[in-house]
């Protein structure tokens, strides 16, 4: 008989905080994990599934877990990459015969660097965790069919997460997913009737897709026709989903979408007064229309619109954003926008390569700087202080706080017959996150003392779980070193040069020295 085999499988999480806090109520959340589990064959394999976002930093919270698996997978965005690192380091001392498997957007980001960490870097998507398990276990480790653990995803509860398509059928200069270049692609039916499946009875069905609607209106057609025959049947309420301003294009697209139980979509906005940035990064589809006349045709059509909006401090005065806020404050038709985030120069896309070309990445910049409340780049219309004021406080509209909650309430007058009860719940929410993220996402952590943050990448502080609280071996303890990306001169690190620049721009020298 075979030995059955610990598996524990982590989405890992750096909080924007600095802190080791638990953010209980953050929407979106992690599907990846539930799905990577559906490939582990549960006759064999003993599963668990560990989420830092809602649980913390997991040898903070649950120490005990770091030496049980006989195999370690891991996954997370772009900015948590150095927690892949974290974990590996504290898994490989507690048990050096544990198998390390990663990937995600970091990994994606750099490929080549990351193969020096990890027993196998993952490139792919989630089924190619298949290929790893019968490689490293063996294939009696490997289930017959694919079925989502979403028993075992403890932090998804009402709202039931899915993965229908994947990536991006547009290439936004800024966008991470334009810098790995995955192509879009919907995949075979099955695979999201198996999802939806073993998600049971949930009131909403969250399509955690990139762009649900990037292949088509037939193929979206489709596959919301699907979840609309479980939604007949009682399993699920509403539905919810990512799209681009090209579904607001159609009024069709609304109305299919009402008719079929759509409480919300997500739509990357960026800006209402810079259809000339909007170009530069190849986001031209939102400057087809305006952007404020979409949303309102969205919500007076049933369907709650949810944004967020992008303040490059290269291309973007103060002035203009503050001009943003007020367009939002002083239009009851426009929806609260969930997030402004500072512009983020991720690795390989377009957008990092012009800052870096043009000299505005910031020293020190190191991949934990990824995540949209630090700047990494150089501002050329107005000064840095101020800049990081309005990161710190203004983009939470701090001085327009009395006019934005007296937005909502108009806003909430004015659709009051087009949105139900719960959008309009949804919508107070947003408001709520946005001006007060850490009380409501991560309650628990409201009243702690907060980490003096520069929010400048050349001096932000670094999270205290880059000091290890729990052994680690010699041979890992350059673990705990930030992956730098910008060296203090400026330049790029040579280490992770191959994955960050186009092969004219990389070292031709027999070896590169690994610096981090």
């Amino acid at each position: 008989m075979r030995q059955r085999k610990k598996i524990l499988i982590v989405n890992v999480f750096f909080p924007d905080e600095r802190m080791a806090i638990k953010r209980s109520n953050q929407v979106p959340n992690a599907v990846a994990p539930a799905l990577l589990a559906g490939y582990f064959n549960p006759a064999t394999c003993d599963v668990r599934l560990y989420n830092e976002v809602n649980s913390g930093f997991l040898e903070v919270f649950q120490p005990e877990l770091i030496g049980w698996p006989d195999m370690l997978v891991l996954t997370g965005l772009t900015g948590s990459f150095d927690r892949l690192l974290h974990l590996t380091a504290y898994a490989k001392t507690a048990n050096p015969d544990v198998v390390v498997a990663a990937g995600g957007h970091g990994v994606r980001a750099l490929p080549t660097y990351s193969r020096a960490f990890f027993d196998y870097t993952c490139l792919g998507d989630v089924e190619e965790i298949a290929e790893v398990i019968r490689e490293a276990l063996g294939a009696d480790y490997l289930a017959e069919r694919f079925n989502p653990r979403y028993d075992l995803a403890y932090w998804i509860n009402r709202l039931g997460y899915a993965e229908s398509s994947r990536n991006c059928n547009f290439q936004c200069g800024f966008c991470s997913l334009t810098g790995v270049g995955r192509k879009y692609e919907v995949p075979p039916m099955d695979y999201l009737d198996a999802q939806m499946e073993a998600l049971g009875k949930r009131p909403i069905f969250f399509f955690q897709d990139n762009q649900i609607m990037g292949s088509g209106p037939e193929s979206f057609r489709e596959r919301l026709q699907r979840f609309q025959a479980r939604r007949a049947a009682g399993q699920f309420k509403y539905w919810s989903g990512f799209v681009t301003d090209t579904f607001f294009w159609e009024d069709e697209n609304i109305d299919f979408a009402r008719e079929t139980g759509c409480i919300s979509v997500f739509v990357g906005v960026e800006s209402f007064d810079d259809e000339q940035w909007l170009g530069e990064q190849n986001k031209k589809q939102n400057s087809r229309y305006n952007q404020a006349e979409l949303l309102r045709r969205a919500c007076d059509g049933g369907v709650l619109v949810q944004y967020g909006l992008v303040y490059d401090p290269t291309r973007h005065s103060l002035a203009q954003m503050n001009r943003e806020l007020e367009i939002i404050c002083d239009n009851p038709e426009i929806p609260p926008p969930n997030f402004i985030f500072t512009a983020i120069p991720f690795p390989g896309t377009p957008f990092f390569q012009d800052s870096l070309d043009q000299g505005l990445l910031l020293p020190n910049t190191h991949m934990r700087h990824m995540e949209g409340s630090t700047l990494c780049l150089k501002p050329t219309l107005d000064p840095q202080q101020e800049v990081i004021d309005f990161i710190r406080a203004g983009r939470r509209f701090a001085g327009y706080r009395k006019r934005f909650l007296q937005h909502q309430a108009r806003f909430l007058r004015r659709y009051r017959h087009s949105l139900n009860r719960d959008q309009m719940l949804l919508s107070s929410i947003a408001t709520a996150a946005i001006m007060a993220p850490t009380a409501v996402l991560g309650p628990g952590a409201a009243l702690r003392r907060k980490v003096q943050r520069t929010h400048v990448s050349t001096t932000e502080v670094l999270d205290g779980v880059y000091t290890p609280c729990l052994p680690v071996a010699e041979q890992y303890r350059h673990y705990f070193l930030p992956t730098n990306l910008v060296n203090w001169g400026g330049e790029v690190n040579p280490a992770v040069a191959d994955d960050v620049l186009p092969p004219a721009r990389r070292q031709t020298t027999a070896e590169v020295v690994q610096l981090r």
